[in-house]
């Protein structure tokens, strides 16, 4: 055998598959944002989050995500009476909130700190007795 038999001789006509032509692939430039791709973003778990944790009765989350009905129902509640409220900022937490079927963005990531932080904010609230704060002024409007 020669040494021409053994290695194959590539072409410089050989045309190169689909997948490798440069002209075919999609451009994308550094500035172009998701959207722009034909992708639609994810919502934020951290924006969600803080909505339901400061406005949460509200029923802001819920606007956030799309969920115009409920949000309206616990809006016109005023979160169920603080119950439906808890309820929502703890499911938030546990990530059962999606947005089109999908987690939010960036669940993974900062879901330890929003516990920590929401745990933190509780106790300060009650340590500042910030509940008996709000009755005194619901009893004065009233």
């Amino acid at each position: 055998m020669s040494a021409t038999t053994e290695i194959p001789v590539v072409s410089r006509t050989t045309e190169m598959p689909a997948l490798c032509r440069t002209s075919e692939l999609p451009v994308v430039s550094p500035t172009t944002a998701p959207e722009d791709t034909g992708q639609a973003r994810n919502r934020s778990f951290v924006l969600t989050w803080l909505l339901s944790l400061l406005l949460g009765f509200l029923g802001l989350d819920r606007f956030y995500t799309g969920r115009y009905l409920t949000g309206v129902l616990k809006l016109l509640s005023l979160g169920g009476l603080g119950i439906w409220w808890i309820v929502d900022l703890v499911i938030v937490l546990a990530g059962g909130l999606r947005c089109q079927r999908r987690p939010l963005r960036g669940f993974e990531t900062d879901r330890e700190i929003a516990w920590i932080a929401t745990g933190l904010t509780i106790i300060i609230a009650y340590s500042m007795q910030l509940d008996e704060v709000i009755v005194r002024l619901l009893n004065s409007i009233v």
